[in-house]
């Protein structure tokens, strides 16, 4: 399924001095990334500058040619496509890392291909998957909270205002190497991504993206007896608009970014 809308939207809040996120928006090849800089290490907007381009490059490289030498071999266990983002993101790690120690950034990537979702992540840049009138976080957060979170000690509400909620225990970048979550899943008709970095996801309960995402979306318009398609007009921007926004409205206590992905 190559058949989406798509748009991409950063801002760097309220409260910081300059913008450490970074993203990529290459409908071409179905490719969707945010990188969120580490504020806390030198040169967080360099390393998720170079992360972006590492992780884009790769990929771009990867799906034209087959032949393509693998920087850390290939896991055959796993589908090519992920295979392929696990490695851009490993390479990222690696000239990060090489670059100057204590940089660092978080990263999700989503890579679109026969209507299958390929995506990978490290940190608390998260992915979520809008289908019918709910939502749901496809990504599991690197940090301290989530960890509390799984092991019962804290709720997710409680997380909010968790003393060490912003700190990551994966990262790209920080150690030599990294491991990647990744996943695959299987996109319907309608379904919406939203990749975001924690400027968004900190200030705005799931319910409230959800909202905004939903209420600025067109109409369906029935064509003939069952065909049902998207209305003209309204395209994702004003949604982009509207989460950072809100984010702001409630603080914008750090950079926001938002990436939607929407399937027709």
């Amino acid at each position: 399924m190559s058949n989406f809308l798509v748009c991409g939207k950063t801002d760097i809040g309220l409260k910081r001095h300059r913008n450490e996120d970074n993203y990529a928006v290459e409908p071409e090849y179905g490719l969707f990334v945010v990188a969120d800089g580490m504020g806390g290490h030198a040169g967080g907007d360099m390393a998720s500058s170079m992360a972006i381009e590492t992780v884009k490059n790769f990929i771009k490289t990867a799906l034209s040619d087959h032949e393509i030498t693998w920087p850390f071999g290939m896991d055959h266990s796993l589908p090519r496509e992920i295979n392929i983002i696990s490695s851009g993101m490993r390479l990222a790690n690696r000239y990060i890392f090489n670059a100057s120690k204590g940089m660092g950034t978080t990263m999700v990537a989503l890579l679109v291909r026969d209507n299958k979702a390929y995506i990978c992540h490290a940190g608390d840049s998260r992915l979520y998957r809008i289908r019918g009138n709910s939502i749901e976080q496809i990504t599991e957060d690197h940090s301290l909270a989530a960890e509390e979170i799984r092991r019962g000690t804290i709720t997710k509400e409680q997380a909010r205002n968790y003393s060490l909620k912003h700190v990551i225990t994966r990262a790209i970048g920080i150690n030599a190497d990294i491991t990647c979550d990744c996943r695959v899943e299987s996109i319907i008709s309608e379904d919406i991504f939203l990749l975001c970095s924690d400027g968004l996801s900190g200030m705005l309960e799931e319910a409230e993206m959800l909202d905004i995402i939903k209420s600025s979306l067109p109409p369906l318009v029935k064509v003939g007896d069952s065909t049902l398609r998207e209305g003209e007009g309204g395209l994702l921007e004003e949604s982009c608009e509207k989460l950072i926004k809100r984010a702001n409205e409630k603080g914008g206590h750090d950079n926001i970014t938002a990436i939607l992905v929407k399937f027709k």
